[in-house]
């Protein structure tokens, strides 16, 4: 008999499941669609997700194995997008391992 393969769940910053390392930006509304274009181009490495859309903070959780090619990286983006290294604030969704809510303009 054929068991089902469960998908691994590679990370969940929020409360975190595995060992990837999050590191959180402040960046423009309007580069927040060039990094997760550029970032998913990496896949396995790393994830992107917006924690505060609002204030413009991303998360960038990155995956076991890949911090020096990571830091490469946004080296090189940063001559191309202003990135601000900001801490997760208790106040954010995101920091107490909750989805963040999505609102209209």
């Amino acid at each position: 008999m054929a068991m089902a393969m469960r998908p691994k769940l590679l990370h969940s910053c929020g409360s975190v499941m595995c060992d990837a390392i999050c590191r959180y930006f402040r960046v423009k509304h309007r580069d927040m669609v060039f990094l997760k274009f550029i970032l998913e181009a990496y896949e396995g490495m790393n994830t992107m997700s917006t924690v505060d859309n609002v204030a413009g903070i991303i998360r960038i959780a990155v995956m076991p194995g890949f911090g020096e090619d990571m830091d490469a990286l946004l080296a090189e983006l940063g001559g191309h997008v202003t990135m601000e290294p900001v801490s997760p604030t208790p106040q954010s969704p995101a920091s107490r391992g909750l989805p963040r809510k999505h609102t209209r303009r």
